[in-house]
């Protein structure tokens, strides 16, 4: 029985690298330029290296790209460290690694395109295995505003047939997946988490709500009829105090003392005590309106 594991595959895409500084020379730390486009080879479209565009000569001038091996570059930091020896680079590399510069393929910005010549959109990157340079997919999309809009078809590279002017034709009866991602997507999606949330949300409440209603409905009706009952007493005990004083209650005593009958509560004693202040207090105006008037008659 073999107790060999079996290999890891850690699939990336060439997007996750275009614009990448590329260090390198002898002390890996000499800025080279940054990953410009993936380069593929032509018979099974596995990925072959990257072109890597140099910085303007004085700013002035145009510099050509540099082809740079796939097995000669890693990443550190989140740069792209260059392996520093010749075979890495242009017509060194190619050699090594058995690629023909001249049929090599720029898949990114191709057209996939159905058996039938229907055009299915234009290549925006390719996933692949770091480790070989195997192509899993290509993400397509319509145009870069679709994009971002509505997502990418990711097209498994099964289902090619073979590269004619600058297309990838797919195979006959090939199905065309969906697209994914994209913010019609998320927000389809987000749209439908919320509805879902009020949704549960309103049946909570609604059921809670129930619930209350069932068992406070008894309680409600008991505390009704015991606030009907300390109303109907409060004014009992106002009536017996008015006629109380109807019947010829002392006015000075009763302005400065305030009742603590045991059958009077504190607010109900404490509210004829002020309303009988406030009748003196208007007696004593009248009286002094009385006088003021007489005192202009007489001049």
């Amino acid at each position: 029985m073999s107790n060999i594991e079996p290999r890891r595959i850690l699939i990336r895409s060439t997007a996750d690298l275009v614009g990448t500084r590329v260090l390198g020379k002898k002390s890996g730390s000499r800025r080279i330029g940054k990953i410009l486009r993936p380069v593929f080879y032509t018979d099974d479209f596995r990925l072959a290296g990257y072109l890597v565009k140099r910085p303007d000569l004085l700013f002035m001038f145009k510099r050509a790209d540099l082809f740079l091996a796939l097995d000669s570059m890693h990443e550190e930091d989140g740069k792209v460290i260059a392996r520093h020896d010749k075979d890495s680079w242009d017509d060194k590399a190619c050699q090594r690694i058995g690629l023909n510069w001249e049929t090599a393929l720029l898949l990114q910005g191709m057209t996939v395109v159905e058996s039938n010549g229907d055009k299915v959109g234009t290549i925006d990157a390719v996933e692949y295995d770091s480790s070989n340079g195997e192509a899993y997919h290509l993400l397509v999309s319509s145009s870069l505003g679709a994009k971002a809009l509505v997502g990418q078809r990711r097209i498994p590279f099964t289902v090619i047939d073979k590269y004619i002017d600058l297309s990838l034709v797919m195979r006959s009866g090939a199905v065309i997946p969906d697209l994914e991602g994209g913010l019609a997507s998320a927000a389809g999606k987000q749209a439908a988490v919320v509805g879902s949330a009020v949704r549960s949300t309103t049946e909570s409440a609604n059921e809670a709500v129930g619930n209350l209603i069932d068992k406070t409905g008894d309680g409600a009706e008991k505390l009704g009829y015991k606030a009907g009952q300390a109303i109907g007493g409060v004014k009992q005990r106002m009536s017996r105090s008015d006629d109380r004083t109807a019947a010829g209650e002392g006015a000075a005593d009763s302005a400065s003392t305030v009742s603590t009958d045991s059958t009077e509560s504190l607010p109900v004693a404490g509210g004829k005590a002020v309303g009988r202040q406030l009748k003196r207090t208007s007696s004593m105006f009248k009286d002094f309106q009385d006088e003021y008037k007489k005192a202009s008659k007489s001049q």
